[in-house]
């Protein structure tokens, strides 16, 4: 929507991102890694641009959960269209499908963002905030045994092993029923007949599906005995870890006491002996990935209230025309996302290729999109990497998607040395850029906390483009996860960005989070200044060269500072739960951007800052009303600002049907008044549906609708003109994964 806040400096600078960055264009998600941490094991959720978690919401089915984010202020433009990755899944991990896309299915590219995760089983599971600020954690409860046995069906790229099915109820913060407590008194008996037979595989496979669940009143025996059956079947190391978990869980009583003896004759958490050797790890390669290909269409019609009382207005519309006449999109979309690795004893090596096609028949061109060739290259002895081709950025003050490399040395347990070098993959008009770094990893400052620093130089048609310095802080321990960047621009001397975020689990039913963002719009660069030349010049400059030749480099560097404005966003918010099917959250956004000061030929007058652009928002979030994986978002929004304010209601629905349907239905209601006494009403409607053919193939669509009418604000003879419009928008496709 259309803010009268809305000025010429925000358009200015909107211009100038998009063209210094034309076709960086990347979907948001980018992969999932899969680690052991202690009995359990993490799914990292890693994304191409920093994000913040705001909630999850989970179905009664334990196998459905909704991860709520938002995308935070990045330098380059992102193509936000939906995305999926997978993992296959291994011993007792059921396989895992991670779907991104809008969280307002009437607006597709919107910054607020969902993850729909989806378990080939039932799971114990709780979702976090990432240890960096480009990732969210789903974390899988008492499955940490099972990740070697994961990892390596990911590299085999083989189903998982069929296992039997857990009870529904089997999500980590969801009380137990009877139904379950029956259950975990079966599974107690079938793993103690099995252990007292000497069967401690059996036994240890019962246990695990018992552990599982919710805590129950076989949880504190079922969790002696899985030491036990580890210690019998002579695996010491799972003993000692499984032990360990006990006295967490249980630091009393005499089964405590007795465990406590029997662990001091055995090895601590993660110590091998020497006689244990390294184990042998096969030689695998496995080749995956998927294909898409979408087909995006919109009509639009807007008619003003003069023609709608015209003569010709009050005639009838025949049933060959719509008032959607108007096609204002008209796009195939096609992309291949293929990935190869190949993994033994001695190296891991990746070739990953993203690319997509875009066909506008509205224009009739074609547009082409790599966003990925590289090849990727880690040694597991030696502690290096090396990583080259196109890439996205993943630190060390790296802005840009570029082509390049980038290597790293682990020198020192927890320490990593990094270098990086290479130029943008987009094109700043004639202009020729490059840049080289070097950074520090510590990836344990303390227990807690972990840093990067990082020194970087860009250069532009051989002269300093920018030189930044800047460290990135990371902090986790138990609920409490917090990042922080800070980037310094030494040549042209200012901050380009002051960042925080936070996200603290007070407890399974309540989370909270905080983020506050100062950067530069744009950011600081020297090119900057190739976009506010004078507008009278009949050839304006393309290289900085040419600008050189009339202009001195100090004045080119003070008008960039002096047309670059700081931006500045802080939210806060939350959600709880109030009943066993019922949570809410309330969220309170502030965004201003700053003034700039007037500046001779390109902005005589200089540009008023915007003011606080403010937000207030509440949700009524339901579960499981009807189903086992129905969810429901009620929104009331209220929005505001020196020169508007507005109110929006929304609805949002997810539902399954079986295994194979999906549905979201949508609805908005948007009303906004200026203060020069214009208004806005808009509201809309839409439908999104998946339907899974077959575990690897599946069709997409989604159908909105959307009516506004807009009365101007009023002039010195009359009131103001109304304007109604509405606009059709739709896609429909297929992914096919491999």
């Amino acid at each position: 929507m259309v803010l009268s806040q809305k000025n010429l400096l925000v358009q200015a600078l909107t211009c100038t991102c998009a063209a210094l960055a034309v076709s960086a264009q990347a979907q948001v998600l980018d992969e999932l890694e899969l680690r052991q941490e202690g009995n359990n094991a993490v799914v990292q959720i890693r994304f191409v641009t920093p994000v913040q978690y705001a909630r999850s919401i989970s179905s009664r089915a334990s196998d459905l959960v909704q991860v709520f984010y938002k995308v935070l202020p990045t330098r380059a433009p992102l193509q936000l269209t939906s995305s999926e990755r997978r993992l296959p899944g291994g011993g007792a991990i059921a396989a895992i499908e991670v779907r991104d896309g809008s969280a307002v299915n009437t607006l597709s590219d919107s910054t607020n963002r969902k993850l729909v995760v989806r378990f080939g089983a039932a799971t114990a599971y709780t979702v976090r905030a990432g240890r960096d600020r480009n990732s969210i954690e789903v974390v899988l409860v008492g499955k940490g045994s099972s990740v070697k046995e994961a990892l390596i069906a990911k590299l085999n790229a083989v189903p998982p092993k069929p296992t039997a099915a857990a009870p529904a109820a089997v999500l980590a913060d969801s009380p137990i029923n009877p139904e379950a407590e029956a259950a975990a008194a079966a599974l107690l008996t079938t793993a103690q007949a099995a252990f007292d037979s000497g069967q401690y595989d059996a036994a240890t496979e019962s246990l695990n599906q018992l552990l599982n669940l919710p805590p129950n009143m076989a949880s504190r025996k079922a969790q002696e005995m899985a030491g036990l059956a580890r210690l019998n079947a002579g695996d010491k190391a799972r003993a000692a870890s499984e032990f360990d978990l006990f006295l967490k869980l249980y630091p009393t009583g005499e089964d405590s006491d007795r465990i406590r003896q029997l662990v001091t004759s055995l090895p601590s958490i993660g110590a091998t002996t020497v006689a244990e050797g390294k184990p042998k790890v096969e030689a695998t390669s496995v080749t995956s990935g998927s294909v898409s290909s979408f087909f995006y269409g919109g009509k639009s019609d807007t008619r003003t209230q003069e023609f709608q009382d015209s003569q010709l207005g009050g005639l009838p519309i025949l049933q060959s025309e719509t008032t959607l006449a108007n096609t204002d999109q008209k796009q195939w979309q096609n992309s291949v996302d293929l990935n190869w690795r190949y993994r033994d004893a001695e190296k891991d090596m990746r070739i990953v290729v993203r690319d997509s096609l875009t066909r506008d028949y509205l224009k009739s061109s074609n547009t082409e999109r790599l966003r990925a060739l590289y090849f990727d290259y880690r040694s597991l002895n030696l502690g290096g990497s090396v990583r080259v081709g196109r890439q996205s950025p993943t630190g060390g003050g790296v802005m840009y998607r570029f082509d390049g490399v980038q290597a790293g040395y682990t020198f020192a347990p927890k320490w990593k040395v990094n270098g990086v070098m290479g130029k943008p993959s987009d094109d700043l008009l004639d202009t020729r850029r490059t840049f080289y770094g070097v950074s520090l990893d510590a990836d344990a400052l303390t227990k807690s906390l972990s840093a990067s620093t990082y020194l970087i130089e860009q250069v532009i048609d051989g002269v300093t483009d920018r030189r930044g310095v800047g460290a990135d802080l990371r902090y986790f321990q138990g609920g409490v996860s917090a990042t922080g960047q800070f980037d310094y621009d030494t040549i042209n001397k200012g901050v380009n960005i002051a960042a925080l975020q936070s996200t603290w689990q007070v407890s399974d039913t309540t989370a909270l989070n905080v983020m506050f963002d100062r950067r530069t719009t744009p950011l600081l660069s020297l090119g900057n200044v190739l976009f506010f030349q004078d507008p009278n010049l009949a050839a304006p400059a393309k290289r900085i060269t040419e600008l050189l030749g009339t202009t001195p480099i100090e004045t080119l560097r003070d008008q960039v500072k002096g047309l670059t404005a700081y931006q500045s966003q802080f939210r806060v918010g939350g959600t709880t739960a109030i009943s066993e099917k019922w949570q809410t959250g309330a969220d309170f956004s502030l965004t201003s951007v700053d003034e700039i000061k007037p500046v001779a030929v390109l902005l005589p007058n200089g540009q008023a800052a915007t003011g606080n652009l403010w937000g207030v928002s509440t949700q009524l979030i339901g579960t499981n009303l009807y189903s086992a994986r129905d969810t429901h978002v009620f929104n009331v929004s209220f929005l505001g600002g020196p020169a508007y304010h507005g109110t929006l209601l929304s609805y949002n629905n997810l539902t399954s049907l079986g295994d194979k349907w999906q549905l979201e239905p949508s609805l908005k209601y948007y009303t906004q008044s200026g203060s020069a006494g214009d208004s806005t009403s808009v509201w809309g409607t839409g439908l999104r549906a998946t339907y899974r053919i077959h575990t690897q193939v599946s069709l997409e669509s989604e159908l909105t609708y959307e009516r506004s009418n807009r009365i101007n604000a009023p002039t010195p003879t009359g009131p103001g003109a109304t304007e109604q419009s509405a606009r059709l928008g739709y896609y429909l496709g297929g992914r096919f994964e491999f």
